[in-house]
């Protein structure tokens, strides 16, 4: 079984690129699957397809194969998540074998993993968690062939789209997703990015690859085709319709942007209303925060 995980801080593109990827007729999507038992079962959200994630019958099957009699305990597993698979703990789980409470975590998320593809049948399940931490333990489940994708986005760009208001639809009461101003946004987009970068050279040696946002949108349909060659995948038919046009259909999704319930056709293209319309003040605190990495990924400081 291949697992692909999308990993890098928020607003920078893996939500459209997973949505994409899971439009291909071999492959499966969870979406965020980090959040299964915090947002989709202890709260009810949404899956991609519209129902509450609870009431979706994609999920329901997988769910009874991956239990399989045992209770389900989303609160518990929830807790468990969040003591010992925060992105604070990214670089102890990935320095040694895991124990205790995280061995457990990995062990039911693997008998999650193993459902999805006893299920769906699909040759490749794309997980875009984003957490750098839910990487470090994928990469240590028995079983699975895991690959991370490093996503990246212009730090400035980024800051502005998580200033932007946006309503989160997927809440029993419609309301506004939680917003970062360009601090936060800017010292998350290092720290995250530099976990990534740790799990690389470790775990996933020889099956990572670092993508950015703007060059996804610039050659899309090439783009995703090689990731999937990538991972060894086959596929007989796919969602563009021409090289930068896509009919998306519904997917199952556990969590992510709004943007998951899209469906139809999507014509893609760069967002970069940011290099106009950001003010000057956020934009000069996120160069300045997230210059060490910067020319690393071939940003220009002067944007």
């Amino acid at each position: 079984m291949k697992v692909l995980y999308i990993a890098g801080w928020g607003r920078s593109g893996t939500t459209i690129l997973d949505n994409i990827l899971g439009s291909y007729d071999s492959v499966f999507t969870t979406g965020e699957l980090f959040y299964l038992w915090r947002r989709g079962l202890n709260q009810g959200r949404r899956c991609g397809c519209g129902l509450k994630l609870p009431k979706c019958r994609t999920w329901q099957e997988i769910l009874e194969v991956a239990y399989a009699g045992d209770d389900l305990d989303a609160k518990r597993t929830a807790a468990v998540q969040r003591r010992t698979v925060r992105v604070r703990d990214t670089r102890r789980l990935s320095r040694a074998e895991l124990d205790g409470e995280a061995a457990g975590y990995r062990d039911e998320i693997g008998r999650i993993y193993a459902a999805i593809g006893a299920v769906t049948g699909a040759q490749l399940i794309i997980d875009s968690s984003k957490v750098p931490s839910g990487a470090a333990v994928l990469a240590q489940i028995p079983g699975i062939d895991s690959y991370l994708l490093h996503m990246v986005r212009d730090p400035r760009a980024v800051a502005y789209s998580w200033m932007r208001p946006k309503n989160q639809p997927d809440v029993k009461v419609a309301r506004a997703m939680d917003r970062h101003g360009a601090t936060e946004s800017a010292a998350s987009w290092v720290a995250w990015n530099l976990l990534i970068e740790g799990l690389t050279g470790s775990w996933f040696a020889g099956r990572s690859r670092r993508l950015r946002y703007e060059d996804f949108v610039a050659d899309p349909r090439d783009t995703v085709e090689s990731l999937l060659e990538s991972t060894g995948t086959a596929w007989s038919s796919g969602p563009f319709q021409d090289v930068a046009t896509v009919r998306l259909p519904a997917n199952h999704t556990v969590s992510g942007n709004p943007s998951r319930f899209r469906t139809g056709q999507v014509v893609l293209r760069a967002d970069d209303d940011w290099r106009t319309a950001q003010p000057w003040p956020p934009r000069m605190v996120s160069t300045a925060i997230s210059l060490p990495l910067l020319r690393r990924y071939g940003y220009p400081v002067a944007a």
